[in-house]
């Protein structure tokens, strides 16, 4: 009778709360995403980085259109990383406003890193990629790179390298579209920056993750896995 009475008891706790990443107990690690489309396109790189592995938990509040400042005065995106309980929140601007005025990109990044820490959690940026249609106005690769690794060093915050991540996979494979003539990304590109994350939240490599959406072949799959670890020289 003690022993059944026992397993039930296991079952019961591994049952309860979402924050389980297993019946092991462990909490998940909640990864807050705060973006727009470049976020949330094919079902959201948030959603993307849990199927990669139990241990992580994700939400996103992402818009279209939207740039950190309307983030700010929008109120949503503070009231929920006040709710607390939050291990790292991911912050994606708009894709051409850390080049064409970083002033105003650092300024809402600070603004969002304090309430962040004051919440106890921890910033990530989220590095996007170059846009096609606005590389005449200086929207690339490099100028992405060094905006973002600029203003990470400046207020000691970890930059998730998802835009050099892109530029090498095309490099490679210049046969694998990762995102249309906008920037916004296929269902490649979204893998590729989960992966990108996956490794820059855990410290560990992705390569070797089963997972992959099933428009993706395991070929593509396991490139695009070295190439987030490479990014991250993992």
């Amino acid at each position: 009778m003690r022993v059944k009475l026992w397993a039930g008891q296991v079952l019961a706790v591994c049952l309860v709360g979402l924050l389980l990443a297993s019946c092991g107990g462990k909490p998940a690690t909640r990864v807050l995403f705060i973006g727009n489309s470049f976020t949330y396109y094919n079902r959201g790189i948030d959603k993307q980085l849990a199927k990669l592995t139990r241990s992580i938990q994700t939400s996103s509040i992402s818009e279209p259109g939207y740039t950190l400042e309307m983030h700010w005065t929008g109120g949503n995106a503070i009231k929920t990383i006040g709710e607390g309980g939050w291990a790292y929140v991911v912050l994606q601007e708009q894709s051409q406003t850390p080049v064409i005025d970083r002033a105003k990109f650092q300024e809402y990044v600070s603004d969002f890193n304090q309430v962040i820490e004051q919440n106890g959690a921890k910033t990530i940026l989220l590095m996007t990629w170059e846009r096609p249609d606005s590389v005449a106005y200086g929207v690339t690769t490099a100028n992405l790179a060094a905006a973002y690794d600029a203003v990470g060093t400046e207020l000691g915050i970890k930059v998730a390298p998802v835009g050099l991540a892109f530029a090498s996979a095309l490099q490679q494979r210049p046969d694998l579209v990762l995102y249309g003539t906008d920037g916004h990304p296929t269902m490649y590109g979204t893998y590729l920056a989960a992966c990108v994350l996956y490794g820059t939240i855990t410290g560990h490599s992705p390569v070797g993750i089963a997972y992959a959406d099933s428009s993706i072949s395991p070929e593509v799959r396991d490139f695009f896995q070295r190439v987030a670890a490479q990014s991250l020289g993992q």
